[in-house]
């Protein structure tokens, strides 16, 4: 029997199945990318400071594209700014398959382009989906469909490796054919499963409204001001985790696909409970605070161990506890917001993730090339800080007794 929000009637439930299978998709992009990407520049002799570099640059167009993408979900909907984001990620595939100085320096500049466009609209698009006190619900599903997609293309880096041992093909050639394969599956099956979603916002047209910021909640800017620090130090490290474990212990893209797999797995079993939990527990803020705060202790500790499966282990844990409850603090922002406006307050928000994220990535593989522990000590730090700044901003919605789902709009 189906879940009520994927039945509803005929076409919102094809509607709502087809976003779920685009989360999907996307998920299986970024987890088949990230896993092969680190060992395959690796192979092609990239060091740790250049592989921050390239991925500065995708964090700079994405900045730029999130910016034009909130505007125009807002102006002409979601989902052709989506259409637009998965093509370019397509070619972004294909570019970095060709393993040529231009030709992987020019990918990482399409794929932050293809990154900003997709999913700023994506997450427009889920927020305009359902009723707000059930936005928690939403982007709960949603996200676990995605993590099921990481999942399954991070244990996807496994192929590689495996053929190489049966064929005796080298991994780079390898490597370059996943990611070319991986091109023409984003070129085929988004489109036609974004002709299947409805939107029920009716865009903007020309003479329409006017497109601004103005009116949004006071309080919304100071979850903009820790977002962006979080943003920061996650790109320091976090992003770099791959470089990290091959730095340190010399592991390849299977090794490095188990552990990402089976975090992206576990983390979407534990995401569709998450919304039962904020209900049961004083809505979704209280719920977010409380399970990110418990990761933190665990990016130190990871510094402190030597073995590979034992840091993996910690990290799996680390990664789950900081990632899982992210849906409920995206349905507890976009709460805050008139529907009207989520289109350019998306952006915003992403913005202050991806421009600090530009120099946190830079900084974060110049740190690597000096001290591999360095960057996951300093992240911890930003975590706390931020994490305890939202607590205090907000600690209205964390008192005792508060059952609030939703922020009030403004």
């Amino acid at each position: 029997m189906l879940d009520p929000w994927l039945s509803g009637e005929s076409g919102i439930g094809y509607s709502r199945r087809a976003i779920l299978a685009i989360a999907f998709i996307n998920g299986l992009s970024w987890g088949l990318t990230l896993t092969i990407v680190s060992p395959f520049l690796n192979e092609l002799g990239y060091s740790g400071t250049e592989y921050g570099l390239l991925g500065a640059v995708s964090v700079v167009t994405s900045s730029l594209a999130t910016l034009g993408a909130g505007l125009l979900s807002d102006i002409m909907g979601s989902r052709k700014v989506m259409l637009a984001g998965f093509l370019a990620n397509a070619v972004s595939k294909f570019m970095i398959a060709t393993g040529t100085f231009l030709g992987v320096t020019g990918g990482f500049t399409v794929w932050g382009l293809s990154n900003g466009l997709s999913w700023t609209a994506f997450r427009v698009l889920v927020s305009r989906s359902e009723a707000d006190e059930r936005l928690h619900y939403i982007f709960s599903y949603t996200m676990a469909a995605n993590l099921l997609g990481s999942a399954l293309g991070s244990f996807a880096g496994w192929i590689p490796v495996a053929l190489s041992l049966a064929t005796g093909a080298g991994l780079v050639e390898l490597y370059a054919l996943t990611l070319a394969g991986l091109g023409a599956l984003l070129l085929v099956a988004p489109p036609f499963l974004l002709s299947m979603v409805e939107e029920r916002l009716q865009p903007s047209r020309a003479g329409g409204r006017r497109i601004s910021l103005r009116g949004l909640p006071g309080r919304f800017y100071w979850l903009v001001f820790f977002e962006s620090l979080i943003g920061f130090g996650a790109a320091m490290s976090i992003h770099n985790i791959g470089y990290y474990f091959i730095l340190k212990y010399g592991v390849n893209s299977g090794e490095l696909g188990t552990v990402t797999g089976l975090e992206s797995l576990v983390q979407a079993l534990i995401t569709t409970r998450m919304p039962l939990l904020a209900d049961r527990l004083g809505g979704p803020l209280r719920v977010y605070i409380g399970v990110t705060m418990t990761s933190v202790p665990l990016l130190v500790l990871m510094t402190l161990v030597d073995s590979y499966v034992l840091a993996a282990s910690i990290f799996l844990v680390r990664t789950i506890l900081m990632n899982v409850a992210n849906p409920l603090m995206d349905a507890f922002t976009l709460s805050l917001i008139p529907r009207e406006k989520r289109g350019m307050a998306t952006a915003f928000l992403s913005l202050s993730w991806t421009i600090p994220a530009s120099g946190g990535r830079a900084l974060g593989g110049r740190l690597l090339d000096i001290d591999v522990e360095l960057p996951l000590r300093l992240t911890a730090l930003i975590y706390f800080s931020s994490l305890t700044g939202i607590s205090l901003a907000f600690r209205d919605k964390l008192a005792p007794g508060n059952t609030s789902h939703t922020g009030k709009k403004g």
